[in-house]
């Protein structure tokens, strides 16, 4: 699989003006295409569940860069083919059942919590063109469920940090491991699964579940991780965690289109 890496821009002035011309009105048409689809997501999959007045309250898509866009809270990065935002350290050690979760979910058992709303994160996802993990959990829970990669649907978590002046930066799946064996999440396990919507209420925004380590339908974000359907196996890695607390920034790779 080939993830996306950032690749230098090339200054202004070295571009022949027809061509530099030209490359505004992609970057233009673009931002529209982006807005579009944001706004047409956003009016057909949430509108029922805020009405009006939340409505309203939806952050605006604001370009900050040739192929970076600020949405509300999260940074995504259409070149790059990343989001980012900022979370705090919440869970070092004991049972755990999320990676991540909006600080309205379920606290008492996740790593981390942001204040980001899951649906602007499932939505950034889709601007990105990040396909669903279809299937996913009629395998999971079958009764002989199959080795299937959903490759396409993979999501890298990536969580930095700064102890004075030191920074760090670490896979999501290395704060997470299993008490049967003692093993870490497999890097890469997490996949895009999308919440469900029931009469018109997208649930991950009821719930706060945005990443799950423990299979969870309502959340964003799953584990193809063995044992991912046994709540009782998964705890935090003290040891590799960042204190209580901390500010940290996760960043969402996705793999190259």
């Amino acid at each position: 699989m080939v993830w996306s890496s950032l690749h230098p821009c090339r200054e202004w002035n070295s571009v022949p003006q027809s061509l530099a011309m030209n490359s505004d009105r992609k970057i233009n048409l673009t931002m529209l295409e982006l807005t579009l689809k944001l706004l047409t997501f956003l009016f057909l999959v949430f509108s029922n569940s805020f009405g009006e007045q939340n409505q309203t309250k939806l952050p605006k898509l604001k370009k900050i860069s040739e192929s970076r866009y600020r949405f509300g809270l999260i940074t995504l990065d259409q070149k790059g083919r990343y989001i980012e935002f900022d979370a705090t350290t919440n869970q070092t050690n004991g049972l755990i059942e999320y990676a991540l979760v909006h600080e309205s979910g379920k606290i008492h058992e996740s790593l981390f919590r942001t204040k980001v709303r899951p649906q602007i994160i499932h939505a950034c996802l889709l601007l990105l063109k990040h396909p669903t993990a279809n299937g996913f959990f009629e395998n999971l829970w079958s009764e002989n469920p199959q080795n299937i990669k959903f490759d396409k649907s993979k999501v890298r978590v990536e969580v930095s940090w700064d102890v004075n002046g030191t920074q760090f930066r670490m896979p999501i799946e290395t704060f997470a491991f299993n008490s049967k064996n003692q093993q870490s999440l497999e890097i890469g396990a997490f996949v895009f699964t999308g919440s469900k919507q029931i009469e018109g209420v997208y649930l991950a925004e009821a719930s706060g579940s945005i990443i799950a380590v423990y299979a969870d339908e309502e959340a964003v974000i799953n584990s193809t991780d063995h044992d991912s359907n046994n709540d009782d196996v998964w705890l935090a890695r003290r040891e590799k965690m960042p204190l209580l607390e901390v500010p940290v920034t996760l960043r969402f790779l996705l793999p190259n289109i």
